[in-house]
């Protein structure tokens, strides 16, 4: 999401390449021995022992977005099809010799794959010779389906109990009645009691980053916007119990990209999520129906908000632009370009009638979204860059969080600055406000949590967000 965060996966290995050619005699003649289908005595399953070599060598360089010689691989019809080189011959089933998909595994194939990497290892090779030989069958669920999103779906990554180091927290938000955060996790959110800093639940297993939380205003429900960067995302509901847990729901969507932003209408029937994928979607509620899918961004989705009547969303993006569109009659207002950098946060003013934007430009931007989109005033005085914005419920105040390890409280009516709230000693990704407009919270990207008095700035409690570790002590004052 930004450019200090790690993607944490493994760079995929290429598979195929432009150029193929078939191979010299001569290349074969000092091959070395060939891997034999038959040492393999057990049926081999596609999903289980072939497709997750596919996904460590092939996927990068062969799906929808980057597809070498024409090939792509992220449906098994297409990848059973073949490329510009290997059409109608990929993939026979019954037939290893005769499959171009195992002829280039060969070690001493002219090209070999995987493209310029180390071969496979021969037992692997003899995996794929022999599923291909046992009539290669496909055992996901359908031939047309997304299957290296649905195998890492099925893919269970273990959540230590306590973690060896920290994680960036990418989002935090009150529960309801302010005594519970929640903060995202290394695959899960966590609920902390505020108070004392202790957890009250791990909620896992999720994706690998957790990038928005965000409570229903009816305080029923609350929900989540996660992903593994460039591999898969979710957007899920879960129930705000009564004793300060939460318990799954449904999902709502599913994304080939992580997403970024979730966000519920202000009579909490509705609720928006947005991503890498540059779409957002509305789901109604209970029910969780998907009422509408706009894709007007030309780049990722990085912030979504709603106005105060419910009837419009402002969206943030790193196309440096911010819009606006209307969810009645679906379709996209106003585009804000002023920033001219990428922009982290949008959030409507209290009374719906501006747009405050903030970015990589390290300004917060008030502008009317009627019109012309016309900037109307900005609050400066950052030094890095302003990755979230938060209101005040009670519509006095808006929070921005900084990469300059600040955040600053600007009056909501003419930006004018509140105060400082001290106390985070790295970036400050996300950034919250308790529902009785009296607490404030921020995580940053050394793990460090702080919940402050928002009406005297003081900090009331500071904590490691990651189970298992916490705040090393502070040095003995000199007498």
């Amino acid at each position: 999401m930004f450019t200090r965060i790690p993607l944490w996966f493994a760079v995929l290995f290429s598979f195929l390449a432009t150029g193929a050619a078939a191979h010299s005699q001569e290349a074969k003649k000092a091959e070395p021995a060939k891997p034999v289908a038959a040492s393999v005595k057990n049926p081999v399953s596609f999903m289980k022992d072939v497709a997750p070599l596919l996904v460590q060598n092939c996927i990068a360089c062969h799906n929808p977005r980057k597809s070498e010689s024409k090939y792509v691989m992220t449906t098994f019809d297409q990848l059973a099809k073949g490329g510009q080189q290997g059409e109608d011959v990929t993939l026979i089933a019954g037939d290893s010799e005769g499959s171009y998909l195992v002829e280039l595994l060969q070690h001493n194939a002219k090209p070999r794959m995987p493209w310029k990497q180390e071969p496979l290892p021969l037992e692997k090779i003899a995996l794929i010779e022999a599923w291909v030989k046992q009539g290669a069958k496909y055992d996901g669920k359908d031939r047309k389906e997304d299957w290296p999103m649905l195998l890492h779906k099925q893919t269970i990554v273990p959540v230590p109990d306590k973690y060896p180091t920290t994680v960036p927290i990418t989002a935090v938000a009150f529960s309801p009645d302010g005594a519970n955060l929640a903060t995202g996790g290394f695959h899960e959110v966590i609920l902390w009691n505020v108070a004392d800093g202790s957890i009250k639940q791990r909620i896992r297993p999720l994706q690998e980053r957790v990038y928005d939380i965000a409570y229903s205003p009816d305080a029923q429900y609350m929900a989540t916007a996660a992903g593994d960067p460039g591999r898969f995302g979710t957007a899920k509901l879960w129930k705000a119990k009564a004793d300060g847990t939460a318990e799954f729901v449904k999902d709502l969507g599913e994304s080939t990209d992580a997403i970024f932003a979730i966000a519920f209408s202000p009579d909490s029937k509705k609720v928006a999520a947005a991503g890498a994928d540059r779409t957002i979607r509305l789901w109604s509620l209970p029910e969780g129906k998907l009422e509408m899918q706009l894709e007007d961004h030309a780049d990722w989705i990085l912030d979504l908000n709603f106005s105060p009547d419910g009837t419009k969303l402002v969206s943030a993006s790193r196309d440096k632009t911010t819009k606006v569109f209307d969810v009645v009659k679906k379709e996209s207002l106003v585009t804000f370009p002023a920033h001219n950098e990428q922009v982290f946060a949008a959030i409507f003013s209290p009374d719906g009638k501006q747009i405050l934007s903030a970015g990589a430009d390290k300004q917060v931007r008030a502008w009317s979204p009627e019109g012309e989109a016309k900037q109307v005033r900005t609050a400066g005085g950052f030094s890095g860059e302003v990755f979230k914005l938060a209101l005040s419920p009670d519509g006095a105040n808006v929070l921005a969080a900084s990469a300059d390890k600040s955040v600053r409280v600007f009056k909501a009516g003419d930006l004018g600055a509140v105060r400082q709230l001290a106390g985070q000693n790295d970036w400050v990704y996300s950034l919250a406000v308790s529902k009785d407009s009296k607490q404030a919270a921020a995580g940053g990207w050394d793990g460090r949590v702080v919940v402050w008095n928002l009406a005297d700035g003081k900090a009331l409690k500071t904590f490691l967000a990651a189970p298992g570790r916490s705040l090393p002590a502070e040095p003995a004052k000199k007498k």
